[in-house]
């Protein structure tokens, strides 16, 4: 498997050349050499594959041989996650990433014992370009700020298929999701905190159209909840 960087812009020349975190990484870290073969991305669908052709002390240049487009998910896949426990967040965007979720959007439910502070976005953004790279993909998921329930209610209740995993579901979610929810512009997976989701937030998602559902009778941690989620819902639809 080809090591994956990220640069700013996959330009149309025949060469690249990288600079920055990515090239200390390459040339201190990974101790690349002339001859090896690489890909990089630009984070949003574009992609390059080449050999090092010249490496400098701060920099290398590779000979592109191959490029493409990754083709983006139709519907998009939005996981909206409550808060984790400080030592499981990066966990949590690691799992989400590397199962295909197009847009992380935190939420600070009722239940959550971790608070969200300032510092946070910057790094729940870089644990999704760790794991981006780490999974081989080429697009980088977008990540935003804790979102409401009355943000939920208006951003999401039209052309999207909303999903509330919980363990109280009678219904399963394989009776939800069909290959025809790709019609949908998003398709949103709402995962509660450690402690649960209360039931006057229950209820108000059930309100604005949520499915509440369960995916079977392990109930899963919320940082392991959204990939099992994921898994399953590209499964259905067959994308998988």
């Amino acid at each position: 498997m080809l090591s994956l960087f990220i640069v700013p812009e996959i330009t149309d020349g025949s060469k690249i050349t990288i600079d920055g975190d990515e090239a200390h990484h390459a040339i201190k870290v990974m101790r690349m050499e002339i001859g090896e073969e690489l890909q990089v991305t630009d984070g949003r669908g574009s992609w390059a594959q080449g050999s090092i052709s010249a490496i400098d002390k701060k920099s290398f240049t590779i000979s592109i041989s191959e490029r493409g487009e990754s083709p983006r998910n139709h519907p998009e896949l939005v996981v909206i996650q409550a808060l984790t426990k400080s030592d499981r967040a990066r966990e949590t965007i690691e799992l989400l990433v590397e199962a295909g979720v197009d847009r992380i959007i935190p939420w600070q439910s009722d239940h959550c014992i971790a608070k969200w502070k300032e510092d946070m976005l910057e790094k729940w953004q870089n644990a999704a370009i760790a794991a981006t790279k780490q999974s081989r993909r080429y697009t980088i998921p977008v990540v935003e700020t804790p979102i409401t329930l009355s943000g939920i209610r208006e951003r999401f209740t039209e052309k999207s298929l909303l999903l509330v995993l919980h363990e109280s579901a009678q219904e399963k979610l394989s009776v939800v999701v069909s290959p025809s929810a790709i019609s949908q512009r998003h398709i949103v997976l709402i995962i509660g905190p450690e402690g649960g989701i209360s039931v006057d937030e229950l209820r108000e998602l059930s309100a604005i159209g949520g499915k509440v559902v369960r995916l079977g009778n392990p109930v899963l941690r919320s940082a392991h909840a959204g990939m099992a989620g994921l898994s399953a819902v590209q499964a259905l639809m067959r994308h998988w």
